[in-house]
């Protein structure tokens, strides 16, 4: 970065936590505060929620005409600092107003760029609508704030959820530069879903035929249309680039893997100790299960809620093969969110009472969940008899909300729960990158990965294995039975294995280190 200029980083994301990207952000925010300082411009939507709320945000005095006259155009915002370390100056946009445009927005991305919004339903329209707005408030801030001085700047738009705002941009303020990153492809991800690897799932078709027959023809178009028309294109890992050459006609270039810092994640965990996680985790284990969880292993799964994609199929098909053998007990945590309407009542209950008094299971999740009968988690563990039965020796505890001081059951930081894990696993059929093992070793936890996941095939690459605290599970061409076989070995070895706690951790975190920010932001400075 030669030359000064502002950097506008784009995500639905920001102050916002749904998925991966938000981690992504929030880790590499402290680099490029500290080589850019305010040039760097975080930009996310302005949502009435708590995940934009005073635990994430500040609103700071001095913007009060620029918000005025953005409200004056429609687009209500909020300037602040978004409450991560490295505080990065943040625009929080609200788009509620552009409903009211909303058929014009839309038939302007179809005169204009060719993007088929036809049968795009609310989830489709509403991230347009925040990519618009968002594009409408760069140019207001190029305007008062770069253009008089001769300023320079580049805008990053994170996924298509953003995507309207980079073509906004192209045709109104092309001075902007515009990189567009794709962190997975909703074609692939769609057609991973169904059990079958991205490309080899288009069968013969084109990628349009395949998206309107899955109903993402939207997505896919609006996916597409960005990336041909950004200044730069870009993903986060060769497995993705791979499928979006296929899918859009274009080559990613350059690649952008998403790294660590460690020091971050440290201040993620806000000082909660492994000690004192790891005493939380256990309470509430033994409060669910009715039983003595003191001495189990502890093992979890966490991520977006892609049953298939991410794995969870898969691990709950091994350790149901475990939980039929004898051997060390465990309980595993899914730590993946999902509708719940809060803490179940017996669970409350239970988390009030002596411990002594706490006899018999109740059940696998902590949380009412809204349609527990179709959960995917709910229904496989019932069949294949993860129930927390008396004696059993795996236990399953489903905590399906966001963890943090307040979720009302661990009330402790994810990267504080991660760190009382001995292992972490994130079997992944389909997973561009995974930043979901990189955290986990930042906290000094084994992972499991897959060569699936960018992640995974990385680690491959430069001879990280099992010795560095990462197991890569085959999957490509592997039939799933037979990768349940496998997953289920590696977890009898690992809960077999003496346990050196201090060791493993250092030797996790000298790995993670290999993922440094400080190194990675290299590829960004390429972009």
């Amino acid at each position: 970065m030669a030359d000064p200029f502002t950097l506008f980083e784009v995500s639905w994301e920001v102050c916002n936590k749904v998925g991966g990207i938000h981690t992504v952000l929030s880790t590499k925010a402290k680099t490029l505060v500290e080589r850019m300082g305010d040039d760097y411009v975080a930009i996310g939507p302005w949502l009435m929620s708590s995940q934009s709320g005073p635990s994430m945000f500040e609103e700071e005095p001095g913007f009060e005409e620029f918000g005025e006259r953005c409200r004056a155009m429609g687009v209500p915002v909020r300037v602040g600092r978004w409450k991560i370390p490295g505080r990065p100056r943040t625009i929080l946009v609200e788009f509620s107003g552009l409903f009211a445009q909303k058929d014009g927005i839309l038939s302007g991305l179809w005169e204009r760029f060719h993007v088929d919004s036809l049968f795009g339903g609310w989830d489709y329209v509403e991230p347009v609508l925040f990519g618009h707005a968002a594009g409408l408030v760069i140019e207001k801030w190029w305007q008062e704030r770069l253009a008089p001085q001769r300023g320079e700047a580049v805008a990053q738009f994170h996924e298509w959820m953003t995507g309207s705002g980079l073509l906004y941009l192209g045709a109104h303020v092309p001075a902007i530069g515009t990189v567009f990153t794709t962190h997975a492809t909703m074609l692939g991800r769609s057609i991973a879903s169904r059990g079958v690897q991205p490309v080899e799932g288009l069968a013969g078709r084109t990628p349009e035929e395949a998206a309107k027959q899955l109903d993402i023809t939207a997505k896919h178009s609006m996916e597409g249309v960005c990336a041909r028309s950004a200044d730069v294109f870009s993903t986060v890992s060769q497995i993705t680039a791979d499928e979006a050459e296929v899918f859009h006609a274009r080559k990613a270039e350059p690649l952008l893997p998403n790294g660590i810092d460690l020091d971050v994640v440290e201040e993620l965990c806000e000082g909660v100790s492994r000690e004192t996680a790891e005493e939380r985790l256990r309470d509430v284990a033994s409060r669910v299960t009715g039983e003595d969880c003191s001495r189990a292993a502890l093992l979890c799964i966490s991520g977006r809620y892609e049953f298939h994609n991410k794995g969870i199929d898969l691990l709950l098909e091994s350790l149901g093969a475990l939980n039929a053998r004898k051997g060390p007990s465990a309980v595993c945590f899914v730590l993946v969110p999902a509708g719940n309407s809060g803490l179940r009542r017996e669970v409350s209950e239970r988390m009030r009472m002596p411990i002594d008094l706490v006899e018999g299971p109740v059940g696998i999740s902590t949380h009412n969940l809204f349609d527990a009968e179709s959960d995917p988690v709910q229904h496989a563990c019932a069949r294949l008899g993860l129930d927390n039965s008396a004696g059993a020796r795996i236990k399953i505890v489903q905590v399906p909300a966001y963890l943090n001081r307040t979720d009302g059951i661990l009330n402790i930081p994810y990267e504080a729960a991660l760190r009382a894990m001995e292992l972490s696993c994130f079997p992944s059929f389909y997973e561009p990158w995974g930043y979901t093992p990189e955290e986990s070793l930042a906290v000094g936890v084994p992972t499991l990965t897959t060569d699936c996941a960018g992640f995974g095939r990385w680690a491959s690459e430069n001879g990280i294995g099992s010795k560095d605290g990462v197991y890569v599970l085959p999957r490509i061409d592997v039939p799933f039975d037979a990768a349940v076989d496998k997953l289920a070995h590696v977890l009898e070895e690992h809960l077999a294995r003496p346990r050196d706690r201090a060791r493993t951790a250092e030797i996790c975190r000298a790995t993670a280190r290999r993922t440094a920010w400080t190194d990675l932001i290299a590829y960004y400075d390429r972009a």
